[in-house]
């Protein structure tokens, strides 16, 4: 490679670079600003997390959708009534969000890794709902499962149909 040829690769290269921080924190600046907007509605048993139609960005881009909205939660939960117990919650995300990553170019499929994000999700907050305020698992369970299976469902679509729109 030419010296002029190296060049151009390095600037394409930070240029890409930038793309994924930028990708990244838009991903995480949009579940934080659901998150805050909403927050009444985003914690306890009867939570529906506007934020969550955010993990549909791990259709357009994967690995920034991913750690956006693993730093979107994390700053969402730092208002969590149920304190810090909450903030383990981002450790969760990881692979409930890989689900998605693994399933996002399968056509039908991509759904299914929407509703095994809402499964793993809704089995952490209803353990953690059991321990912080003894409320039974199973019914904390169903209740943010239901939630959960609708925001990423509708996420997926929403961030799928911009991805055929946008040909990326």
């Amino acid at each position: 490679m030419s010296e002029s040829q190296d060049i151009k690769f390095e600037k394409l290269k930070e240029r890409d670079i930038s793309l994924q921080v930028a990708l990244t924190a838009m991903t995480a600046a949009l579940y934080i600003a659901l998150g805050y907007i909403f927050q009444p509605i985003s914690f306890l048993g009867l939570q529906f997390r506007v934020a969550e139609l955010i993990v549909g960005m791990c259709i357009l881009f994967p690995r920034e959708g991913l750690i956006g909205n693993v730093i979107g939660v994390f700053f969402v939960n730092l208002s969590s009534p149920l304190g810090a117990i909450d903030l383990i919650s981002c450790i969760v995300n990881v692979p409930a969000l890989y689900c998605i990553v693994i399933l996002r170019e399968k056509k039908l499929l991509k759904y299914l890794g929407g509703i095994l994000y809402a499964i793993i999700i809704s089995i952490y907050v209803a353990i953690v709902l059991n321990y912080a305020f003894g409320l039974p698992v199973w019914l904390m369970f169903i209740q943010v499962l239901i939630a959960e299976v609708i925001l990423a469902t509708i996420g997926i679509l929403i961030f799928d149909i911009i991805k055929i729109r946008l040909d990326i």
